[in-house]
């Protein structure tokens, strides 16, 4: 199945489940200023869930664009080192208003995935809400005992975990509740841990073996400003299962970045660097292939949704990925403006689904070709002043590089920290951030002055 053909298959398989398709809503958020961007599929239902407004409809079903690149949930740092975390992303979800809950939702999602999907049931492992004591809540008993009653899953394979793994919120306040995750194991060969000392595969675990397909999230309280937890009148299912993940188990790929989700990018980034991807982990040109996949994705649907590249907000963080993928561009001997070019490709692959990115086409265009022809003008001469930065460093006993050097690369040469922080990793040297956030500090007050 492409990648069309998965999305399609979610929506309808709800579709005909009597939800309603409801469009994703915009990357930038409208209304909500305690969200730099959207960052989860119910982003757009949470005054429902709060009760703050009536539902239109019983049930709701989508693709909703996503970005997770600050504040709690934030991708940014892993992007291109594993083979799975993105910045940009669609997040299929289904959704009830106080209509149907847990039941339903487990089953109908065994179903998608069992029948409609033909994923090996023996492959898929559950897990369900241990319960937390700091905030009083008991285990979830009611999912782990309906796992074992609508679906032919086995006792063994339902799993409870406590808080951090099953326990979902948005954020520090808002909609939250238990949540019951799907795993699948994706067999021995998978798990690139093999030989250190004390691992074992496992759910939740740290190697690539056990990969988290969807998450069942089931509405029922509302976490206040104080922190409490409030239970809310009308419980509520607020699904999620990333398509990039999807689509990579279901085409039988290792990694989302050899799905034709991504392919394509990394084949036109070839044709225009003359470099081969060969999809190695911890390879700095492959790694530069897939940052630079992932980069350029965010930024068509964020320029998209109304997002300017600036110095603060959503502007700077749209600046800082931009210059991120414009930086890892000389690591593939792309020293001209190349991001533009591939703006077409993200369009032909996802214009369908979302028409909106092929009627900004000329804008995003425009856009990212401006802001990298005018970061590159100091590009180079800063990674001159970086390495010299970095030589010194390497001499030092502590291998940290001073943070009047950072804080030069960001002032002068338009680097963000956390470029420099990883170009400084990528030699085996640290930062002084204490120092650099001083100097911001005063350059603040200087210009408050």
């Amino acid at each position: 199945m492409t990648a069309r053909e998965i999305r399609k298959s979610f929506i309808d398989f709800f579709l005909e489940r009597g939800h309603t398709f409801v469009p994703s809503s915009p990357i930038v958020p409208h209304g909500d200023e305690t969200l730099l961007f959207t960052n989860a599929g119910m982003n757009q239902f949470k005054d429902i869930f709060v009760g703050l407004t009536a539902p239109q409809w019983p049930r709701a079903a989508n693709s909703q664009k996503c970005l997770r690149v600050s504040g709690k949930h934030n991708d940014l740092e892993e992007v291109g080192k594993d083979t799975y975390h993105h910045t940009f992303f669609e997040m299929l979800g289904n959704w009830s208003f106080g209509d149907y809950f847990k039941a339903e939702a487990i089953e109908w999602a065994w179903e998608l995935l069992t029948k409609v999907w033909q994923i090996n049931p023996d492959q898929l492992w559950a897990s369900v809400f241990a319960g937390d004591e700091k905030d009083g809540l008991p285990k979830d008993e009611e999912a782990a005992g309906l796992w074992t009653k609508v679906t032919p899953i086995p006792p063994e394979r339902v799993l409870g975990f406590g808080k951090k793994e099953n326990f979902w919120e948005m954020g520090d306040t808002g909609p939250c509740g238990p949540c019951s995750e799907i795993h699948i194991d994706l067999g021995p060969e998978a798990c690139n841990m093999k030989g250190v000392p004390g691992h074992t595969c496992g759910v939740n675990g740290d190697c690539a073996r056990f990969i988290e397909l969807w998450n069942l999230v089931f509405i029922q309280y509302n976490r206040q400003p104080s922190g409490n937890l409030v239970p809310l009148a009308a419980h509520g299912v607020d699904t999620g299962a990333g398509l990039e993940r999807v689509v990579a188990v279901l085409q039988n790929k290792r990694s989302n970045y050899d799905t034709d989700l991504f392919m394509p990018i990394i084949e036109r980034t070839s044709e225009l660097c003359g470099h081969t991807y060969t999809a190695q982990l911890g390879n700095k040109t492959d790694n530069a292939f897939r940052v630079i996949a992932d980069h350029i994705r965010t930024l068509v649907f964020a320029i998209t949704d109304g997002a300017t590249p600036s110095n603060d907000g959503r502007g700077y963080v749209i600046r800082r990925i931009l210059r991120r993928a414009s930086r890892f561009g000389r690591e593939l001997d792309l020293h001209e403006p190349f991001l533009h070019k591939l703006v077409p490709v993200v369009v032909d692959m996802l214009g369908e689904a979302f028409p909106e990115i092929a009627e900004r086409a000329q804008h995003v265009t425009t856009v990212v070709e401006a802001e990298e022809a005018s970061f590159g003008r100091t590009l180079d001469r800063g990674l001159d002043i970086f390495r010299g930065a970095a030589e010194r460093a390497a001499t030092t006993p502590d291998k940290t590089i001073p943070g009047d050097d950072a804080f030069q690369l960001y002032d002068t040469y338009g680097f963000p920290l956390d470029l420099t922080q990883l170009m400084a990793q990528e030699r085996g040297l640290a930062v002084d951030t204490g120092r650099f956030a001083q100097l911001m500090d005063e350059q603040r007050q200087r210009a408050r002055a």
